[in-house]
């Protein structure tokens, strides 16, 4: 279901109902509007409050968790489904808070769930984790924030909320989504378990990755007083920037006129897995230490491939457009831009690889781009075609989306002192083959953070997931879990490390501890598909 300015089913029971099956009221008193009394929010005007009680409901995982071991059917909940409507005055925007209360056995926290792409949360992506949290006892919350939660519907590339009309960016939205729906919905969610159970959370909580992990740390520079602890994974924390990564590589071919055959990219970064496996002790199709990989794409030129049936042989233009990937975008004066993606990462995998070219049964190919945020946000044109630009053009476009759109949705403040004095703590992994997002943007953040305050470390971490891609088990990496962020709020155990467990580059099932850091993980003995065959260098 997709909602948008001009239509579509705003009603809370519209948005609740996207994956919630519900039943009728009973006489749970408090799982009703009438019984929710909400206090006066300053710059909120409440619209509706709509309460759900379901009992002994089964929650069937859908496809967002069907990679996950653990994506099991859970059975036999209880809980309240409360939707709030609300608006800002003045802004004409019409928001939904979904807040899922357990009815038996509530823990005393409270944690929200951040969204992806463009999308604020809500939908599939927010269920997923949603529901098994609110089942460990968690009271929980997400936000549509004024338009559609279908992460990958046709809003990904065509999202009708941004512009309020030809040419006009619709800022009541882009506010929302880039930062004020957030606060609000920790504001509102709190305020609607304080009144079910008639008590404050004693803890609260937040959880996302990628435009999750930007808006958790939004929360910690913004509004550090929301969250105790906060799980922000492989982070869009340099928004105005990391987006012009992802355009690169079709932006060089269009310059070159030249488009190499997919298989081409895929022979390179086969040959620079072959070549950098091994650095780290242990071949298994993950390079763990980039920092000794220092490959060079033209040795591959000209090495005979098979490409659909057919016989190829690796150019010179795909070696020149995969190193620029590498490297990331740079200025039409060779000034850098931002950084590129790592070595080994699938640059041609289908929906987030930055390389996606289209070949025709002739054998004629091109690079296809969608430049959502280049369109409709900095040159607010969905018609604007990226591939006819100049490199100087290219140069102001960079420039345009980082002075127009730095200061509101740009999370790249290193100054956490707020967070740190309110005692916060905030937990990141980011995998080195994230084809959506550059791992090196991460490090980039977190060596300012840590240039600003040495002890950042203290209440703030950042973990290297090697061979890990945009999402979980697309390589080993931590589960979905609020355990390592509820120890170290709770207990004062700050985790050194974060157990890891997915398919490794040669598709076996492996168990890994993934390091802080900027400690890297090394093969010392053993098994290498077992924890204690690694160590942190």
């Amino acid at each position: 279901m997709n909602w948008d300015l001009l239509g579509g089913d705003w009603s809370p029971s519209g948005w609740a109902s996207q994956w919630l099956l519900q039943t009728p009221l009973d006489s749970a008193a408090k799982c009703s509007p009438t019984g929710l009394s909400l206090p006066d929010i300053a710059g909120v005007s409440i619209l509706a409050i709509e309460a759900l009680h379901h009992r002994n409901y089964t929650y069937v995982p859908g496809p967002f968790a069907a990679d996950l071991q653990d994506s099991n059917p859970i059975p036999d909940l209880d809980f309240c489904n409360v939707t709030v409507t609300y608006t800002h005055p003045g802004w004409h925007d019409s928001i939904n808070v979904n807040i899922l209360l357990p009815t038996d056995d509530w823990n005393g926290r409270f944690t929200a769930i951040g969204g992806g792409a463009f999308t604020t949360g809500g939908g599939m992506v927010a269920e997923w984790l949603m529901m098994p949290i609110m089942a460990s006892g968690f009271a929980t919350a997400t936000t549509d924030g004024g338009h559609s939660t279908d992460v990958l519907g046709p809003e990904l590339y065509d999202p009708s909320w941004a512009l309020a009309s030809p040419g006009n960016v619709n800022w009541p939205l882009l506010m929302d989504f880039a930062s004020v729906a957030l606060h609000d919905t920790a504001t509102i969610g709190k305020a609607v378990t304080e009144a079910f159970y008639g008590t404050a959370p004693r803890y609260s909580y937040f959880f996302g990755g990628s435009t999750g992990g930007r808006q958790g740390h939004m929360l910690a520079q913004r509004y550090p007083q929301d969250y105790d602890g906060i799980i922000a994974l492989f982070p869009a924390v340099n928004w105005v920037k990391f987006f012009f990564a992802s355009f690169w590589p079709s932006f060089v071919m269009d310059q070159m006129r030249t488009y190499p055959q997919p298989c081409e990219f895929d022979a390179i970064t086969t040959a620079v897995l072959s070549a950098c496996d091994e650095l780290d002790g242990v071949q298994d199709g993950i390079i763990s230490r980039l920092d000794l990989c220092n490959f060079d794409p033209h040795d591959v030129v000209g090495k005979e491939i098979h490409c659909g049936g057919a016989e190829a042989t690796v150019s010179s233009a795909a070696a020149d457009v995969i190193q620029k990937a590498w490297d990331g975008p740079r200025s039409s004066t060779g000034e850098f831009q931002w950084y590129g993606f790592g070595k080994g990462t699938n640059l041609t995998q289908p929906l987030t690889g930055p390389i996606q070219i289209q070949c025709d049964e002739e054998g004629s190919c091109r690079a296809h781009s969608n430049p959502v945020w280049v369109r409709y946000w900095v040159k607010k044109d969905p018609t604007f075609d990226i591939s006819a630009i100049t490199h100087e053009e290219w140069d102001e476009l960079v420039h345009a989306s980082i002075n127009e759109y730095g200061s509101i949705i740009g999370t790249s403040d290193p100054d956490l002192s707020a967070f740190k004095r309110r005692g916060g703590k905030m937990v990141f992994w980011h995998g080195t083959v994230d084809a959506a997002i550059p791992f090196n943007g991460s490090t980039d953040y977190y060596d300012r953070v840590l240039s600003r305050d040495p002890e950042a470390p203290d209440y703030y971490r950042f973990f290297v997931a090697p061979g890990s891609g945009h999402c979980f088990h697309c390589g080993p990496t931590p589960p979905p879990t609020m355990e390592y962020i509820v120890d170290w709020v709770e207990k004062g155990v700050a985790p050194d490390t974060l157990h890891a467990s997915g398919p490794n580059g040669l598709g076996v099932w492996v168990e890994r501890d993934i390091c802080m850091y900027p400690k890297v993980q090394h093969y010392s003995r053993g098994d290498p598909t077992v924890t204690s065959s690694f160590t942190c260098v």
